[in-house]
């Protein structure tokens, strides 16, 4: 039975961790029922940092399958079992990455395109993204295997705008499942160099600052 292990990540402190554990463990519960899937759950206390460590620890625990979720997310009914129907549909065989709102409707975290620009999901099926945010993503260990390093999966680009250039350079695919499945009221400021909308000299002139902090 391929098991899945549920990595919540805690971004800011652990306000809502409970309440996003709580609800994970009972759509797992009612997925694990049909006895399709096995599950393990995860936290992961160092945001970002801990992300290649939360993964090795949940690999040698046997899992084939990482779903990705940030501990502040409300989710959406029956997310996990989306996920994993989605993942069926394409075989098992690309990353699937999650869309965010704010309580306003807005997008905050998802499928992106290769400038940055998050893509409006399909309300019925997958579709495709260059980059992804790991606020709510599955990652089949097929993804991590395609990749002579897997903890490349871990190292994006300074310029880059999400996760996935790598994977696309193997041949693994990345889609956004359908609709809105979670929302988030996390307050966050979009870096200049990661913001769509900014030029090209308020870039680098973020970059010049990082560098010059250094």
């Amino acid at each position: 039975m391929p098991k899945v292990a549920i990595i919540i990540t805690i971004m800011e402190g652990d306000d809502g961790s409970a309440g996003c554990l709580e609800e994970c463990q009972r759509q797992v519960d009612a997925v694990a029922a049909e006895g399709r899937y096995s599950f393990s759950i995860f936290l992961n206390d160092e945001g970002e940092n801990g992300y290649p460590a939360a993964w090795e620890k949940a690999s040698r625990d046997g899992a084939e399958f990482f779903l990705w979720i940030d501990h502040d997310l409300s989710l959406n009914e029956d997310v996990i079992a989306l996920m994993l129907e989605n993942s069926t549909f394409l075989r098992h065989r690309a990353v699937i990455t999650g869309t965010v709102s704010r309580p306003d409707k807005t997008l905050v975290f998802g499928g992106r395109t290769r400038r940055g620009r998050l893509v409006e999901p399909d309300p019925v099926i997958p579709v495709p993204c260059q980059l992804f945010d790991m606020s709510l993503a599955l990652v089949p260990e097929y993804a991590f295997s395609s990749l002579e390093n897997p903890l490349d999966f871990f190292r994006p680009g300074l310029l880059s705008y999400g996760h996935g250039s790598r994977l696309s350079k193997a041949g693994v695919a990345r889609m956004v499942a359908p609709g809105v499945l979670a929302v988030s009221s996390r307050r966050f400021e979009i870096p200049s160099w990661k913001d769509p909308e900014s030029g090209f000299k308020e870039k680098l002139l973020w970059l010049y600052r990082s560098l010059w902090k250094k």
